[in-house]
């Protein structure tokens, strides 16, 4: 559906949108976990007769890091802003297609940032000089961390147990 500015619900379309989007990755707990326990959170501000709603994309890596997509709409001037991909410039959008788009994008893309940060989490592992063992315990402690968006899924488990073994066996080729 498209938006304009002058539609007074933009902004509860919005949200609607959102919350759909996120109950459509986090189902089940396995694809909570693959999603870093994705969830939104809204928040109004009042600041020098200004009313701005923030709207917040929340999500965790694995181990438990907390990364977060914002977006703001400014009551007054009808607008949402937010940051590019880049997270170098801001967009100002009249309606909320642009940011639902960016934030569509964001949030399909969790399961590779997801696992490109564990495998760079297993290249520092290797980097310590870890050996096998001690790499798979570490694996299997981010399997079973308490802290649900910290997990590994078992999908992730079984690409970083294959990333791993891809570092073990050409390193293997190399030794006499």
């Amino acid at each position: 559906m498209l938006y304009d500015r002058a539609h007074p619900n933009g902004l509860e379309r919005l949200k609607t949108e959102l919350q759909t989007l996120v109950s459509s990755c986090t189902t089940v707990q396995e694809r909570r976990i693959g999603y870093g326990n994705l969830r939104c959170e809204f928040s109004d501000w009042d600041r020098d007769d200004e009313q701005v709603t923030n709207i917040a994309v929340i999500y965790e890596t694995p181990g438990g890091s907390t990364c977060q997509i914002n977006v703001h709409y400014d009551h007054q001037a009808a607008e949402f802003s937010f940051l590019d991909e880049h997270l170098d410039n801001t967009i100002i959008a009249e309606g909320p297609q642009e940011a639902l788009q960016m934030v569509t994008r964001h949030v399909r893309s969790i399961p590779q940032r997801r696992l490109k940060l564990l495998e760079e989490q297993i290249d520092s592992w290797i980097g310590q000089g870890k050996t096998r063992g001690q790499l798979f315990g570490e694996l299997n402690k981010l399997l079973q961390a308490e802290f649900l968006g910290g997990r590994i899924s078992t999908t992730e488990l079984k690409e970083g147990i294959k990333y791993a073994l891809g570092h073990f066996s050409s390193a293997d080729q190399v030794l006499p």
